[in-house]
């Protein structure tokens, strides 16, 4: 350090012209791009498929009575949100099948695949949807009511005579249609077989490391053996 003239103080630099390149200090901590996950884009919950295409622009669903699957599925019970018995209902129905069965009867509906049932949360992680359903309502034939078990509408006369008046009857057109739907079959078989291929490779994986822990006790046995054969007995 060095005075010049009017005071002014110049500092002399003793170290090395320039810095070096350190570069990024957290660079081996860093997650290649390829390697990060990958969040999937969140769904718009209020998509609607319109049934028919032809009213997409057009139809005015907001007074459409709701249907959601646990409203028809034998493996829920009442408090869950089944309406009809469990003998009259179907296992696991989803809104697609639902909605091939509104096609098949001519009935107007919208289906809804991302809302979710309040009152049963598994459902909304395992069997999204709603539809939404154009059920004449004049009459008052648009009415539940409880059974003397506790279910909804489980006593009445049997299914319907042909037309489809009121939403208990639909319910129970629905479910009786649902196992025949061609799509649901092919479903069901696919996940039949996926589930088979799962136990499969499951089981595979347990005989194996059951024969790699036999295969470990086995040669540390016969290692403790060869230490014990190899120690002199005390006299």
């Amino acid at each position: 350090m060095g005075k010049k003239a009017g005071g002014r103080v110049r500092v002399k630099n003793l170290g090395p012209k320039g810095m070096a390149n350190m570069g990024n200090p957290m660079e081996e901590m860093m997650v290649a791009p390829e390697d990060m996950i990958q969040l999937p884009p969140p769904v718009d919950k209020s998509m609607s498929q319109i049934w028919p295409m032809s009213e997409t622009f057009t139809m005015k669903y907001e007074t459409f009575s709701v249907i959601y699957p646990n409203y028809l599925d034998s493996k829920k019970t009442v408090k869950q949100g089944r309406r009809i018995s469990a003998v009259e209902a179907v296992g696991s129905p989803t809104v697609m099948d639902i909605g091939a069965c509104l096609q098949g009867m001519g009935i107007r509906h919208v289906v809804q695949p991302y809302k979710g049932y309040s009152r049963d949360t598994q459902s909304q992680w395992d069997n999204l949807g709603r539809v939404l359903v154009d059920i004449p309502k004049s009459g008052g034939f648009d009415v539940m009511e409880i059974g003397t078990d506790g279910a909804f509408d489980v006593d009445g006369t049997g299914p319907p005579d042909g037309e489809t008046r009121n939403k208990k009857q639909l319910l129970r057109e629905i479910a009786a249609r649902v196992p025949h739907i061609a799509g649901r079959k092919q479903r069901l078989a696919r996940e039949q077989a996926e589930r088979e291929a799962e136990e499969k490779r499951t089981k595979e994986e347990a005989a194996l490391a059951h024969k790699s822990a036999s295969l470990k006790a086995s040669t540390n046995t016969g290692s403790n053996k060869k230490k014990n054969k190899g120690k002199k007995k005390k006299g």
